[in-house]
């Protein structure tokens, strides 16, 4: 691919030019992709879920960050889930032209994309939601929907392994995870530093409802989970 022209059929879910709080220490551009495989019932970006946002041609995009490459730190490519985007490949490759750094966010259930994107040396930093325990039911209990087991713990493997760096997330939400859930987690992770623990909140949840529920208190998490990082 040789030019943004190029790109006109794929499309994103939308476009952030400028955010301080999607990469830790970083000014970033923040693409978003649309649809995702999971419909986790917490989850504070239902549009983009669900597929119902303005898409924005990823010429537009390109061209924007080309334009402000020298003020951006690096682009975020989040979601939805972003190993679901067609244009993902070719998205990434321009930015390796353009020498942008870009952080991936991922749910970590399509492996062989993910191990793909690092074989290739096309992002700089991997941020995976681990959703829950590592077992069926509980990643059904948070997702919705079934996951295969096997491919988040591949993923998991791959980062571990390839990424140049990276961190594994999991939002603390009463209704659905316990204590012991994200203790049986921290075990499966090998307690491994890169996990971060985010506190959920109520906002603009996919399942209305979750809405109601009572945001995390992050004090309280610290308590608990003394040395393991805890955004709120």
């Amino acid at each position: 691919m040789s030019s943004a022209t190029e790109m006109k059929e794929y499309t994103a879910g939308g476009y952030l030019p400028a955010s301080f709080l999607d990469w830790d220490g970083h000014v970033s551009a923040v693409v978003f992709t649309s649809g995702c495989n999971f419909r986790c019932p917490w989850c504070h970006n239902s549009e983009l879920v669900l597929q119902k946002t303005d898409l924005i041609n990823l010429s537009f995009i390109v061209a924007d960050i080309s334009k402000r490459k020298n003020f951006l730190d690096g682009v975020v490519v989040t979601g939805g889930e972003p190993c679901l985007w067609d244009g993902l490949f070719d998205f990434l490759r321009m930015m390796k032209k353009l020498n942008v750094k870009v952080k991936l966010d991922t749910n970590g259930s399509m492996p062989d994309v993910l191990e793909k994107v690092l074989k290739e040396n096309m992002v700089d930093h991997v941020a995976m939601d681990v959703k829950a325990p590592l077992n069926e039911e509980s990643l059904k209990r948070l997702t919705c929907v079934d996951v295969k087991v096997e491919s988040i713990k591949r993923s998991i493997e791959i980062i571990k392994r390839s990424a140049p760096s990276y961190e594994f997330r999991t939002t603390f939400i009463h209704k659905l995870l316990t204590f012991e859930d994200m203790f049986e987690l921290r075990k499966e992770l090998n307690d491994d530093t890169h996990w971060i623990i985010q506190c959920f909140r109520p906002v603009n949840c996919l399942d209305p409802g979750y809405c109601e529920s009572p945001a995390v208190n992050a004090e309280k998490l610290k308590n608990k989970f003394p040395g393991i990082k805890v955004r709120g």
